[in-house]
């Protein structure tokens, strides 16, 4: 097996820069009233109203609205970065094909779930504490997001390669 380098770290940098590009292109209106309505927006005011359904959230286009809140949900705070981390991760780390479509299902599947979770989360932080809401949105959550995204991939990278030396 060939060792991480040089070429990786480039393949790794190209391809997030490419999904990134890819990602700022896609038309404002689509992600509002389209991607973010149904991918996110919608199934977090179905979790708040399950969870507590008193709050009353609504979902109008990229906002969850109620009578104590209205959180907007906007490009780049969608988890969009930790995704595209994890997808050029796993895309040039060397691992067998089969294996890489396993962990990129996973990993865009974990990172979806938490941030719909940091959604609903910031959800009643900016209906019961507005004052936390700077120190959550941009700092403990994009970082929790990240930590939990290089766990994965650490443990994805060492489930893969562990495999890859394994008496057949």
């Amino acid at each position: 097996m060939k060792k991480y380098g040089w070429l990786q770290c480039i393949l790794f940098i190209g391809c997030y820069l490419l999904l990134n590009a890819a990602y700022f292109n896609i038309p404002f209106n689509l992600f509002s009233q389209v991607l973010y309505y149904h991918g996110v927006v919608s199934i977090c005011a179905d979790l708040v109203n399950l969870v507590a359904p008193l709050e009353q959230v609504a979902a109008t286009q990229n906002h969850l609205i109620s009578a104590k809140a209205d959180l907007e949900i906007v490009r780049g705070c969608d988890g969009a970065g930790v995704l595209f981390l994890i997808v050029s991760a796993i895309v040039v780390f060397p691992a067998k094909f089969g294996r890489k479509l396993i962990g990129l299902g996973l990993g865009i599947s974990l990172i979806y779930s938490i941030n719909l979770l940091r959604i609903c989360v910031l959800y009643f932080v900016i209906a019961y504490h507005p004052d936390w809401l700077q120190l959550l949105h941009i700092y403990v959550a994009p970082t929790l997001m990240v930590i939990v995204g290089c766990l994965y991939f650490a443990w994805w990278a060492f489930v893969s390669t562990s495999q890859l030396h394994e008496p057949a």
